[in-house]
C-alpha cells in the first residue's frame, strides 16, 4: 500500500458548519487545509496559494461550484489540480455533468469518511504521479534545450570573408536537436574547408552521431588531409563504434579562391548544384557515392568544378530536396531551378532564407519532417 504525502487541501463551501466538519477532519489525517467560502474567494486563495485539492461545494452564493470548475479546468496554471466535488445534490445530471467538465470525482453529503479517505488518497497519489511526470518533462525539456544550443554552439558563429566571394548557410533541426551539421574551414593559402552533412534518424541519437562526425571531420581538416582520403578515414573510425548502425552523409570540398574552383569529395550526399550568373543550372559529373559509417569499401565520387563569374555553388541536406506537402508529395530538385532563377541576384543568406521560406510555402500545414541545411558559395568575380 502506497503512502500518501501530506498536503495543501481547499475547502470550498458557503455552508460554515461543513467547512468546520470537513476542516476537522482533514487536519486529522495531517493535511493542511484552506478555506474558501464562494467561488470567488476559491478562486483567489487558488492564485496565492499552492494547492494539491480543492474539495467544491455547488451550490453557493455569487459563483457556484459549476463556475469554479469552469474556470479552474480552462486556466492552464490550475488545470492540474484534482477537484473532487463534495454536493448534497444527488441528481445523475449533476454527476455527469461535473465529471464531464473535468472533476475528478463527485461525492454526495453527508459525507462517508471512509470513502472520503479512499478518494483523496487515490486522487493525490495520481496528482503525485503526474506532479512527477510533469518535473521529468521539464528537466527533459532543459536538458534538451542544453543540448540544442550545445549543437548550434559547434557551427561556425560567423562565415568567414573569402577573397572574390561571399558565403551563406542556415540549418534548422525538425525538433529540438538534429543530425545535419555544416562546417568552414581556413585551410590557408586563399583554401576553404566546406562541409555538410547529414546523418540518419532524427533527435538526440542524431545529434550524438552527428557530434561525433564533426569532431573527426574536424581532425581530418587540422591535420590538411584531402577530402576523398578524410571521408575514408572518418569512415574507418565510425565503423569500429557504431553498434546502432547509423550512418552519415557527407560532402567535403574545397574552395579554392585562387583558382575559382570547387573541389568535393562525396558519400551518399545530394549532388552539389552549379548555378550561372543567369540562374541556369550548368552540368556536373556525377558517380556514385556511399554514406559513411555502413561499408568498408566506401565509395566515394570525386570531381572539381569551376566556378562561374557571378555563379552559384548550392550545398544542400535532403531535408529541402524532401520536404513534402499535405499530399505527401516531395518539394523535389527539379524545383530548384526555378527558385534559384528568382534568388540569383540576391546574398547567398538571403538565398538561404529564400530557400527556407519556398519550402515552407510548398509544405503549407504540414509540419517539418526533417532537418533543414543549405551552403550557398556566391562567386562575386564578374
Amino acid at each position: 500500500m502506497y503512502q500518501v504525502r501530506k498536503r495543501n487541501l481547499l475547502v470550498v463551501d458557503d455552508d460554515p458548519v461543513n467547512r468546520m466538519v470537513m476542516g476537522k477532519y482533514l487536519e486529522n489525517e495531517g493535511h493542511q487545509v484552506f478555506y474558501a467560502i464562494n467561488g470567488y474567494e476559491a478562486l483567489q486563495v487558488l492564485g496565492l496559494k499552492s494547492v494539491d485539492m480543492v474539495l467544491l461545494d455547488i451550490v453557493m452564493p455569487e459563483m457556484n461550484g459549476y463556475q469554479v470548475l469552469e474556470q479552474v479546468v480552462a486556466d492552464p496554471v490550475l488545470r492540474d489540480i484534482p477537484v473532487i466535488v463534495i454536493s448534497a445534490i444527488e441528481h445523475m445530471d449533476s454527476v455527469v455533468r461535473c465529471i464531464e467538465m473535468g472533476a475528478e470525482d463527485y461525492l454526495t453529503k453527508p459525507i462517508n469518511r471512509v470513502l472520503l479517505k479512499a478518494r483523496l488518497d487515490v486522487c493525490l497519489e495520481k496528482k503525485r504521479l503526474r506532479d512527477q511526470q510533469t518535473a521529468h518533462l521539464r528537466r527533459l525539456e532543459r536538458e534538451m534545450e542544453i543540448a540544442r544550443q550545445t549543437q548550434l554552439s559547434i557551427l561556425p558563429e560567423e562565415l568567414p570573408q573569402v577573397t572574390g566571394y561571399r558565403l551563406g548557410a542556415l540549418m534548422i533541426p525538425a525538433r529540438a536537436v538534429g543530425g545535419d551539421f555544416y562546417d568552414v574551414i581556413d585551410l590557408g593559402g586563399q583554401q576553404w574547408g566546406i562541409v555538410i552533412g547529414d546523418v540518419s534518424g532524427k533527435g538526440l541519437p542524431a545529434a550524438l552521431f552527428m557530434t561525433l562526425t564533426y569532431s573527426l571531420l574536424r581532425m581530418e581538416a587540422a591535420h590538411h588531409i584531402p577530402p576523398g582520403q578524410a571521408l575514408v578515414n572518418v569512415n574507418q573510425t565510425l565503423l569500429g563504434m557504431n553498434s546502432a548502425s547509423m550512418f552519415v552523409t557527407v560532402l567535403c570540398g574545397i574552395l579554392d579562391a585562387k583558382e575559382g574552383s570547387f573541389s568535393y569529395a562525396r558519400a551518399g550526399h545530394p549532388q552539389p548544384m552549379i548555378i550561372s550568373s543567369g540562374g541556369d543550372v550548368l552540368d556536373n559529373p556525377m558517380g556514385s557515392s556511399q554514406a559513411i559509417g555502413l561499408f568498408e569499401d566506401l565509395q566515394i565520387d570525386e570531381q572539381t568544378v569551376k566556378i562561374p563569374p557571378g555563379g552559384v555553388v548550392l550545398l544542400y541536406s535532403d531535408g529541402l530536396s524532401e520536404a513534402t506537402d499535405s499530399a505527401d508529395r516531395q518539394f523535389g530538385e527539379e524545383r530548384l531551378p526555378l527558385v534559384l532563377r528568382d534568388l540569383i541576384r540576391q546574398e547567398p543568406q538571403a538565398m538561404c532564407e529564400g530557400l527556407w521560406e519556398e519550402a515552407q510555402l510548398y509544405c503549407g500545414v504540414n509540419p517539418q519532417q526533417d532537418d533543414f541545411t543549405l551552403v550557398v558559395i556566391k562567386s562575386v568575380n564578374c
